[in-house]
């Protein structure tokens, strides 16, 4: 538990200061995304090899990187916004057939992963699961922190959004705070609330130690929280004529919020379905008492969905 504390803290203080940066400039922040998008692939990567689905492990670690530099491209030479996303599907797309490709034409390879994994399947099928299998890495979570780089660049994005020409440094400031503390108010009350009052289980089979009481502990200070993080950026002006701007009001934080910590809680049962099928406790162990990127962030995952959606809504 001290471990735990200790590297919580630790945590609260690196994200205080990554915020600070991003008052400056993105990039600080971008790198870390980048960073967090690699390592969490890496921990995928190894789920779904545990789980027993192969997958190549160079292409999901390399992805977040390729991603985002097509993003500051697409950006950079202003392009639409459908066709920003509709680049970065191609490319998982690309890469997905990439891997089927290099595995059908690595023939020997593939022959001895096939006779190591006991597979029985043709070099032709094997080299087809590879590169589907590969995707599943790809999309989660490397494709989902794309949000929060699309979120943290709306800066960038006033090309399209030009409502917000001259504020959207501020805005994208606002749902970053909102998109990375709502989940940690969700997880932290979740695990008080079930431990105060016990009860019957949520889903023993996937996480033997979430409650319904839990849950609803979880959704009741996640709204809180997201009404709160609304008031007090309203008592700051030029966060109060942003939220003119866009229509941003106190009901639909409280909207955006109970979505919000709902979702958070399903991200984070996903995790915990993933590590019950591929065997395991963490899904890493590059955070002392916490276990992986996936362990620390599945909520902010899931929450991320749910910003950019709402992002989109107000801004289009």
């Amino acid at each position: 538990m001290k471990q735990r504390v200790l590297t919580g803290v630790a945590l609260a203080a690196f994200m205080i200061l990554l915020f600070f940066t991003k008052t400056l400039t993105p990039y600080v922040f971008d790198a870390f995304l980048v960073f967090v998008a690699v390592v969490a692939g890496m921990e995928m990567s190894n789920l779904l090899t545990k789980i027993g689905y192969y997958n190549n492990k160079k292409v999901i670690f390399a992805y977040p990187i390729l991603a985002y530099g097509l993003f500051k491209l697409s950006t950079s030479q202003s392009l639409p916004l459908y066709l920003v996303f509709v680049l970065q599907i191609a490319l998982v797309i690309l890469l997905a057939g990439v891997v089927s490709l290099f595995s059908l034409l690595s023939k020997k390879a593939s022959d001895n992963e096939i006779k190591t994994r006991k597979i029985t399947c043709t070099i032709e099928q094997f080299s087809l699961f590879k590169g589907v299998q590969t995707l599943f890495g790809l999309l989660y979570p490397g494709f989902i922190i794309l949000a929060f780089i699309f979120i943290n660049n709306l800066q960038n994005m006033t090309y399209y959004f030009d409502k917000i020409s001259a504020t959207a440094s501020s805005l994208s400031f606002f749902l970053m705070i909102f998109a990375f503390l709502v989940p940690i108010f969700v997880d932290t009350f979740a695990m008080l609330t079930g431990s105060l009052f016990k009860g019957k289980k949520l889903c023993p089979k996937l996480s033997p130690k979430k409650t319904i009481s839990g849950a609803v502990g979880g959704i009741v200070w996640g709204v809180l929280c997201s009404v709160a993080i609304f008031f007090i950026f309203n008592s700051i002006d030029k966060f109060r004529i942003i939220f003119e701007q866009v229509n941003i009001t106190w009901w639909k934080m409280l909207i955006v919020g109970l979505v919000s910590t709902i979702v958070c809680q399903a991200g984070d049962l996903f995790e915990s379905f993933l590590k019950r099928k591929a065997d395991v406790k963490d899904s890493g162990d590059i955070l002392p008492g916490h276990g992986g990127v996936l362990d620390r962030l599945d909520s902010h995952f899931a929450n991320i969905i749910v910003v950019l959606i709402f992002t989109l809504i107000i801004l289009l």
